[in-house]
């Protein structure tokens, strides 16, 4: 009876691993069948939504991460994101990052338009912590609107994208007074530390995002390169 419901769980297991997959936003995009999946969202986004509407749609700041993402040589196996608008396989998160040790944790993924009269500055809504187990929270900020959707090219020349560890997050939130029980909106501006989470972002145009960047996300790896953040902040603020 043991072997047997061990068998059954591993069944399980394997399923529920290849359903993550299959609605893997990676392997959307790099599968040949599903060109058209890809040209309705290319579509949608550019012309099918009002251009303040795209925000509330998770694929305004999924779709360019995973873009650029599979353009930066990282697989499918080492990042998940949902493609599903809300209620995904992944609950409450929006995918994975799985480390070289095999590790899966959490991702949050935002994206959001230029705040209106400001040049580099994005107002992100509704992080949440209470009810959520993300680890990784990307946040993509457009300085212009893409004239398609559909590569890496079309996106990564006109958003910055943005990294807070959710230690570095609540960090922020306890220091700015605000609460962990309730969704918080940020407004942000790369290279500056004036607002309350702008000190515990680190900033990269997407065009710059590289293999030697994203690793240093691996969840296995315990320190950051506190050399290459100063040096990526200074080229940030000239």
């Amino acid at each position: 009876q043991s072997s047997s419901q061990s068998s059954s769980s591993s069944s399980t297991s394997a399923a529920f691993a290849e359903a993550l997959q299959a609605t893997n936003l990676l392997n959307l995009l790099s599968s040949t069948r599903d060109s058209s999946w890809l040209r309705k969202w290319d579509g949608k986004m550019v012309r099918g939504l009002p251009r303040h509407s795209r925000d509330c749609m998770d694929m305004a700041g999924k779709l360019p991460l995973a873009l650029k993402a599979l353009d930066a040589g990282i697989s499918p196996q080492e990042l998940l994101v949902d493609c599903a608008q809300a209620g995904g396989l992944h609950g409450r998160g929006d995918g994975s990052l799985v480390a070289s040790d095999g590790r899966a944790e959490g991702i949050e993924i935002k994206g959001a338009g230029l705040k209106r009269r400001k040049k580099r500055t994005f107002a992100f809504k509704g992080i949440r912590v209470r009810g959520t187990d993300w680890k990784h929270l990307f946040l993509l900020g457009r300085e212009r609107e893409p004239e398609g959707w559909s590569s890496a090219s079309d996106v990564d020349g006109c958003i910055w994208l943005g990294y807070v560890g959710r230690d570095r997050y609540k960090q922020a939130l306890r220091k700015a007074g605000r609460s962990e029980r309730e969704p918080q909106d940020a407004t942000v501006t790369p290279g500056s530390t004036r607002s309350w989470l702008g000190g515990a972002v680190e900033w990269v145009r997407l065009k710059d995002l590289t293999r030697e960047w994203w690793d240093r996300k691996d969840p296995s790896v315990k320190s950051m390169c506190v050399e290459t953040s100063i040096k990526a902040k200074k080229k940030i603020q000239k």
